[in-house]
């Protein structure tokens, strides 16, 4: 029995489309044949969510979406069905969560975290929604916008400061002009203070020198200074304190009345034959001042008298 073309080419058109079909859910993660565990999440919107979109596990893919069903009785709430391998479990705490990727896909993304007594195939896994990525873009450049507005308006005093202070600012560049122009006189001169510092150093060490420094020249002068005070203050001293004795005992013979100091201080007639005697002096002289002839003769040519 011969079969149709027609036939042949139906059966091997079926073929196709089931091995495609089957081809193109594998690549994109699906296996029919490994046993799976239906569960569900509810949600107020998915965001272009689909049926076969991946289901999610630190980044792997461990199931997809099965089915969507609108809530008509419940606000138009979307429940969404979705398989997961056999061997995930989820719990009480587990969480479905709807997110997006950089290119606008959605996925769930599953959170077991702890997962004390697993639920059953088929329970309801509780469902969120992770901000979008404009919206995390958005809640993490607020605060940048407005550190950058703040920013700006301190720009805005900073320049308007500059507008009220021109003057100064103009004070400080003829400063600052001023003291560049004094650094590249002190540059040209580097020379002569650098020969300065040279000499200063000499002159530093030659005072440093224990030999012939500074303080060679202070231990001299303590020297000669301690010669002086042991040698010539001692002789002073011992002459004042001969002197000093000296006066004493002689104080002491005139308060005694004895020797003629006391006499010339103490007895009167020794005074007043003196001043007779000055008194006749005075007269002589003024008699031989009158009449020198007389005393001449008598005085220079007696002797010439005695001959004849």
């Amino acid at each position: 029995m011969k079969i149709a073309k027609e036939i042949k080419v139906a059966v091997l058109a079926i073929t196709s489309i089931v091995i495609f079909y089957f081809g193109f859910n594998y690549l994109k993660g699906i296996d029919f044949f490994d046993p799976k565990n239906e569960y569900y999440a509810v949600y107020d919107q998915v965001n272009g969510l689909t049926v076969s979109n991946p289901v999610l596990l630190s980044g792997l893919s461990v199931g997809r979406v099965s089915r969507i069903e609108i809530l008509q009785e419940q606000e138009n709430k979307l429940k969404v069905y979705f398989e997961v391998r056999e061997d995930i479990t989820l719990g009480d705490e587990s969480v479905a969560m709807l997110a997006t990727d950089i290119l606008g896909s959605q996925t769930i993304v599953l959170k077991r975290n702890n997962v004390v007594e697993p639920i059953a195939e088929g329970s309801e896994v509780k469902g969120d929604v992770e901000p979008a990525l404009t919206e995390q873009i958005q809640q993490q450049a607020y605060p940048v916008l407005k550190t950058l507005d703040s920013v700006g308006q301190h720009l805005n005093g900073i320049l308007a400061n500059i507008d009220r202070n021109e003057s100064k600012i103009q004070n400080i560049m003829l400063h600052v002009e001023t003291t560049t122009r004094n650094l590249a006189e002190i540059s040209e001169k580097q020379a002569k203070i650098g020969a300065m510092i040279d000499d200063f150093k000499k002159i530093s060490a030659a005072l440093a020198d224990e030999r012939t420094g500074l303080k060679a020249l202070l231990n001299k002068t303590n020297g000669i200074a301690d010669s002086v005070n042991s040698l010539e203050l001692a002789k002073v001293v011992n002459r004042l304190d001969s002197t000093l004795i000296t006066i004493n005992s002689t104080v002491a013979s005139m308060q005694d009345g004895e020797g003629t100091v006391d006499k010339l201080l103490n007895d009167d007639s020794l005074y007043l034959n003196l001043n007779q005697t000055l008194v006749d002096l005075d007269a002589l002289l003024i008699d031989m001042k009158d009449q020198p002839k007389k005393y001449v003769h008598f005085s220079l040519f007696g002797s010439k008298d005695k001959k004849k």
